[in-house]
């Protein structure tokens, strides 16, 4: 059983290098020009790979899936369009800053060139939601084979067909259709990424992965380890980039997949395809805290606190407010091990995440970051606040209420620090409803 879940981590691999997905635009379920309709043999063994994701996703196509061919050459054109055009200049700077004022990429990386050419670096297909078709990659293999045929590449496609599935059910533009960077549409893509993960092992293995003991926990381990699984992809084409990117960009495109993979599993464990169709269609995810959790989405509910920012100009007056979000506590993991070589520590200090948020002001080429989180109890505060003051002497780490923990990064003065920790400190909260799912959905299939 680990031999065989070990190469399935390396499929796992295969897929996270060689998928991608595209930005929302009008209906169009045509090929689009430039792609060419796949031939007979590729045609025919591609419906074989549709009824294989209907199988194992329990989902059937509710109209045909267009599928075509592009060069490799067109391919990553496209892909690097796409991604101009979903992120556009200035969110992509907002987002460099904030990376750089929190230390998580390097003051010299440019991320309008980096991204696109990390994320272009080895694909083979995608399903494109917007125009509602499969793009796949012209490759010859040995012998002069085609586009499809190889058990890695077939699963890829049953990954791809799955969002193909989901789109067509519970229509992924409604679904992702919030902001790219906020913590609730982490966790919608981790959802259904997560869920195509879940498709494409069942189809490698043959069997639903859910009813297959052992199969899970082997791959939890490899796949709660980022680092680990960089160096399992350092070999495969377009891994050695990979697994040379800073741990901030690196273990954030891992995480939808794999950790989207151990929520979807958790929730069909518990109830089934019903229970996951409910994730999709009425109640998704709201955080990252949540997919690393499932128990506190599906069971002890435990929804993000909304956060009143307060208005800072008297504290920071002439200062410019040049990048603004929320981490979360999958992204505070990732900081926190700036700081400790223990990754169960640093996940202990990240858990009982109540909700956060930050700006970045920027004067005269100078920056400050105003870091405000929020925990469940003050046990979790004291854990994340020395785990904090751990991550170096630049940071400033206060407890400024018993659940309340405020950080400081960069160039301000003691006067102005006092008015920034004395907004933050009255600053206002609301706590989440915490709705429960409905035991109903699931307790049939227990």
């Amino acid at each position: 059983m680990r031999a065989q879940s070990f190469a399935v981590v390396l499929l796992i691999l295969a897929a996270l290098l060689a998928t991608a997905a595209l930005p929302q635009a009008p209906h169009a379920a045509t090929l689009p020009e430039g792609t060419v309709p796949l031939p007979g043999t590729d045609a025919k063994h591609f419906k074989e790979l549709v009824a294989a994701a209907e199988k194992y996703r329990g989902l059937e196509a509710l109209r045909p899936v267009p599928a075509g061919v592009l060069t490799e050459a067109a391919l990553r054109q496209k892909l690097r369009e796409a991604f101009r055009k979903e992120i556009s200049p200035e969110k992509l700077t907002s987002i460099e800053i904030g990376a750089k004022a929190f230390g998580l990429i390097p003051e010299s990386m440019d991320l309008s060139r980096y991204l696109p050419e990390l994320l272009t670096s080895q694909v083979a297909g995608f399903y494109d939601p917007d125009q509602e078709y499969m793009a796949l990659v012209r490759r010859k293999g040995k012998g002069g084979r085609g586009v499809l045929g190889d058990s890695p590449e077939d699963a890829i496609i049953v990954h791809e067909l799955t969002h193909a599935l989901q789109d067509q059910h519970f229509d992924l533009r409604k679904l992702q259709g919030l902001d790219s960077l906020s913590e609730s549409a982490t966790a919608r893509t981790a959802l259904s990424e997560g869920d195509a993960m879940l498709t494409m092992i069942s189809f490698l293995v043959q069997g639903n992965m859910e009813a297959l003991a052992g199969v899970g926990d082997t791959l939890q381990s490899y796949l709660g380890d980022p680092e680990k699984l960089a160096g399992l992809a350092a070999g495969a084409p377009g891994g050695a980039d990979f697994a040379k990117a800073p741990p901030w960009i690196r273990d954030s495109m891992l995480f939808s997949y794999t950790r989207g993979l151990t929520f979807c599993l958790d929730v069909r464990r518990l109830g089934g395809q019903k229970l996951l169709d409910y994730a999709f269609r009425t109640d998704p995810p709201r955080s990252s805290e949540q997919i690393l959790h499932p128990e506190k989405w599906h069971t002890r509910r435990d929804d993000p606190i909304l956060l009143r920012w307060p208005d800072l100009t008297a504290a920071l007056p002439d200062w410019t407010r040049a990048s603004q979000g929320e981490l979360g506590e999958a992204t505070i993991q990732i900081l926190l091990r700036q700081g400790s070589s223990s990754r169960e520590a640093v996940a202990a200090a990240a858990a009982g995440w109540g909700g956060d948020w930050f700006t970045v002001y920027q004067r005269s080429g100078k920056r400050v970051l105003v870091w405000w989180t929020e925990w469940d109890s003050e046990a979790d505060a004291g854990e994340f606040l020395d785990a904090a003051r751990a991550l170096g002497s630049e940071w400033r780490v206060e407890a400024i209420a018993p659940r309340r923990i405020l950080l400081l990064r960069g160039d301000v003065s003691a006067e102005q620090e006092g008015a920034v920790r004395a907004a933050v400190a009255v600053a206002g909260t609301v706590a989440p409803e915490n709705r429960a799912v409905d035991r109903k959905l699931f307790e049939a299939h227990q």
